[in-house]
């Protein structure tokens, strides 16, 4: 009964802001090379004049790129901060301190499950056995806000 899919749930929710995360950096990186590609255009514009296609479009074309870019990053700021917000009201009423240490070890800071361990003292066994716990309540108070929210 405690296969790998059953607090799948919990584990989705505690990894989404890092994903999120994720996506902002390439995003960001996106934004860059955009960034890159129109100072080389625009460049390329002063010294030379290719007849038969306006540089123009090429110029415009990376600026709206960058822009369209510029509003994906500030949306996925503002999913992350939401993430982060939600997963701390969860993670404040999972009611044991230790194991919304480990949480936010493991899938805030990225620690491994040895460097877990060492930082709090246990065991990989006991982390993992902690883990479990966590996940538990985890999805409990998941299905909860749920439930309340489907019954108001």
């Amino acid at each position: 009964m405690a296969g790998t899919g059953m607090y799948e749930e919990a584990r989705r929710f505690l990894r989404e802001p890092q994903e999120a995360v994720r996506e902002l950096a390439i995003r960001m990186e996106q934004l860059r090379r955009w960034r890159e590609l129109s100072d080389r255009v625009t460049s390329v514009l002063g010294t030379v004049r290719v007849q038969g296609q306006p540089q123009g479009n090429r110029v415009e074309s990376c600026a709206c790129e960058a822009a369209e870019l510029e509003e994906e990053i500030e949306r996925t700021r503002e999913r992350i901060h939401t993430l982060r917000r939600r997963q701390e009201s969860v993670l404040s009423r999972v009611g044991d301190a230790r194991l919304s240490e480990l949480l936010r070890l493991y899938y805030q800071c990225s620690f491994t499950w040895a460097e877990t361990a060492d930082h709090m003292g246990y065991s990989e066994r006991q982390i993992m056995r902690l883990h479990r716990l966590a996940l538990e309540r985890v999805q409990k108070i998941l299905q909860d806000d749920r439930e309340c929210h489907l019954a108001s």
